[in-house]
């Protein structure tokens, strides 16, 4: 792998790649890339950051995505709308929406379409309860920056919590086996799930997922979160997008949006105790983040029923 910007991180991910036996590593670079997005996307994403975006123009582009105007026609008709009869008018449905979760949907879709070609038709895995996780983890990740009150990085927190696990299906995709055995165990924590990937594959889903993204051109600070989520005091770059993802995947599970791992479901001290916390953090921001975060964990159910 190339390595820019003498990034430590990348370095390091290099040496991990590595050590890889010949096969699993040809098998790796063999693994179908990502299609390049849509432009309808770009477009999208271009008109709503305009100061002039008009309904209209949101509505029709949505229009020419079938998987966008069946994820968006699915959301205002959800619970979490209550609409008193059902919509099937679109530029209605983005009005009832909104162009926050609008965003979301844009930023999701593209994303979801391309890795879902990646996964296995006949699989046994319960893969939709692994996209709702991805994207509570992206919705939390969102919120936790917004809540720290930082610059502006435009979207990459919320595509950094939305791929965190894209190695899961690397390892589904090209070890098949392996992931079925290695899914159905229980763990105490994700570094002992990590732990148990690189004893059986000798890479963990962290290193698998941020060599791909990193072969398909994704930013390296993506990269990097992906790498070290498990572990985001080892972030070398930025650590406070890696402990983001870290919170935001393990605020996910506390919801209930456990995703396919076999993991406990934590506590509110429990997020406290990880390691993203204590990057993020103080002690005493507890209360204030759990006041911030509690309506958008309580609304989670609702929105990804729609979403996926």
């Amino acid at each position: 792998m190339k390595q820019p910007n003498n990034s430590a991180t990348l370095a390091r991910l290099n040496e991990r790649i590595g050590n890889l036996p010949k096969n699993y590593l040809k098998k790796l670079k063999e693994c179908p890339k990502l299609a390049s997005l849509h432009s309808i996307y770009e477009a999208l994403g271009s008109l709503l950051e305009s100061d002039h975006a008009y309904l209209s123009q949101i509505a029709e582009l949505i229009g020419r995505d079938p998987p966008l105007t069946s994820r968006l026609l699915k959301l205002v008709n959800s619970m979490l709308y209550a609409m008193d009869q059902p919509c099937a008018n679109i530029e209605e449905a983005t009005l009832a929406a909104g162009l926050d979760k609008i965003s979301e949907l844009i930023l999701s879709t593209p994303v979801i379409e391309d890795l879902q070609h990646l996964q296995q038709a006949d699989s046994e895995i319960e893969w939709t309860q692994f996209w709702k996780h991805s994207i509570a983890t992206a919705i939390l990740s969102r919120e936790i920056f917004e809540h720290r009150k930082e610059s502006s990085r435009g979207d990459v927190d919320y595509i950094a919590g939305l791929i965190h696990n894209v190695g899961k299906i690397i390892l589904a995709l090209l070890f098949p086996e392996n992931f079925a055995t290695l899914n159905c165990k229980p763990y105490k924590n994700k570094l002992q799930e990590t732990e148990a990937e690189y004893k059986i594959i000798g890479a963990d889903h962290a290193v698998l997922g941020a060599y791909y993204l990193y072969a398909n051109h994704f930013p390296v600070k993506i990269v990097e979160s992906t790498f070290c989520h498990p572990r985001p005091s080892q972030a070398l770059d930025q650590p406070d997008l890696s402990a983001t993802v870290q919170l935001a995947s393990n605020l996910a599970r506390l919801a209930g949006i456990t995703g396919i791992e076999k993991l406990p479901q934590p506590k509110w001290e429990d997020i406290e105790e990880l390691e993203g916390w204590s990057i993020l953090f103080k002690k005493d921001s507890s209360h204030h983040l759990q006041d911030t975060l509690n309506p958008t964990l309580e609304q989670l159910s609702f929105f990804l029923d729609s979403m996926v």
